[in-house]
């Protein structure tokens, strides 16, 4: 029984304009703030280019999805996609990978929002208040898409006038000979690494297509959420990145975990801490909003299909928002936030977004000609994007996010093997 069958299922509300710029509220997020540090640690003064490389590879992931998305206009995203490519086991890895790299999400977002929230509160509890966020959010979740995508879409005008702000205002500051070498000083390899750290910023640009049941008109809607999104957050990813190299300098920024902050002081003076502290926190609320509300529509389809518990999809007949799945997910990330640190998660939160991008290009490779939107070139230059990525991402981040998708999909299989002797006893 599909989601639109369920009693008191999700209903198709979010149309081109809302979709896009619902889209873009969950791209231009927190990333900015907590990825740039260690993004330009590894890439150097070649950021801008880094951050540019991982987005054609986010941009092309977006066309497979879209492509996808518009053929089955359901919630569950690569999950989804691919059990109607035949391949379940896929479809499962693909399903944790999602839902491992947003439980990381939001545990970096929280961190990253009360590191930011301790420059002004000296002694701040940081664990403690990332914690008590991801509840927050996990709050207002409960009440469903309309309210939540009104709320990001508010949040999302409120970032781009802090930054651009912050732009403006730092302008004066801005020593364009760190922007020199473009390719940056530590090699191939070095930019790489830096695009790999940072294209977990990029994340959000693919929700509309696993949303999908929710979106009115989805084979127009969703390639313009997707097209537009990515537009709207490359214009504040190099904006706000070319300023805080130009005020900075890559070596200053790598040694920074709030590198916007620090830029600020120096280009705006005191009242720039505020800018910054401000568009931080809001943008941290916007991404956690997103994160929570996707994630929550890729379990929904997988307690369906019982890779999950069944009472996970569960959904409430006044508000149509699937609670158990939101609580569930919540707690997890708020309980992370009390026992990790920033940047390993940041890390570990890419890896599993690499292993769902390549499962989303492999299903896209497997829709027939009719059904294709585009050139299959884009799948093609995503899945090798995704490879390349993955080799220049730290190896310990990803054997942990490798070992855990390995751990969960080999008790996958024991547990099917035992249910299945149980029934032919």
């Amino acid at each position: 029984m599909s989601a639109r069958a369920r009693g008191g299922g999700l209903r198709r509300e979010l149309g081109p304009f809302t979709a896009t710029l619902f889209t873009a509220g969950m791209m231009v997020g927190i990333g900015i703030f907590a990825t740039l540090g260690a993004a330009t640690e590894a890439a150097g003064s070649g950021i801008l280019v880094a951050m540019l490389l991982g987005g054609s590879v986010a941009l092309a992931t977006g066309i497979s999805a879209a492509q996808l998305g518009v053929n089955n206009p359901t919630e569950g995203g690569a999950f989804t996609w691919a059990r109607d490519a035949h391949h379940p086991t896929l479809g499962f890895i693909a399903g944790c990978g999602y839902l491992g790299k947003n439980l990381v999400s939001m545990s970096v977002i929280a961190l990253a929002f009360s590191t930011y929230l301790g420059q002004i509160i000296p002694g701040l509890p940081t664990h403690v208040v990332a914690a008590a966020g991801v509840l927050a959010i996990t709050g207002l979740n409960l009440f469903g898409i309309h309210l939540t995508s009104r709320v990001l879409i508010g949040l999302l005008v409120v970032v781009i006038g802090l930054l651009a702000l912050y732009g403006g205002a730092s302008l004066h500051a801005v020593d364009w000979g760190h922007l020199a070498p473009v390719l940056g000083n530590k090699g191939p390899i070095g930019l790489f690494t830096g695009a790999a750290i940072f294209f977990w910023t990029w994340d959000g640009f693919m929700r509309m297509a696993i949303m999908a049941s929710e979106v009115k008109e989805p084979r127009r809607t969703i390639p313009i959420a997707v097209a537009g999104g990515v537009a709207i957050a490359a214009v504040m990813f190099i904006g706000a990145g070319a300023i805080t190299l130009g005020v900075l300098g890559a070596d200053e920024i790598g040694r920074q975990d709030t590198p916007l902050l620090a830029a600020a002081r120096k280009g705006m003076g005191g009242w720039g801490t505020w800018v910054i502290i401000a568009a931080a926190i809001l943008a941290a609320l916007a991404e956690m909003l997103g994160d929570l509300l996707s994630a929550s529509r890729v379990v929904l389809p997988m307690a369906e299909a019982r890779e999950l518990p069944a009472w996970l999809g569960k959904i409430h007949p006044r508000w149509r928002s699937p609670r158990p799945a939101v609580l569930a997910l919540g707690l997890l990330s708020a309980g992370a936030d009390l026992v990790f640190d920033l940047r390993p998660l940041i890390e570990v939160g890419g890896s599993f977004m690499l292993a769902w991008y390549f499962i989303t290009h492999y299903s896209a490779l497997q829709l027939p000609a009719r059904k294709r939107l585009t050139s299959p070139i884009f799948s093609w230059y995503g899945i090798v994007g995704c490879l390349g990525l993955t080799v220049a991402m730290p190896h310990t981040a990803v054997l942990a996010a490798a070992g855990a998708l390995t751990a969960l999909t080999v008790g996958r299989s024991l547990l099917r093997r035992v249910i299945s002797r149980r029934s032919s006893a």
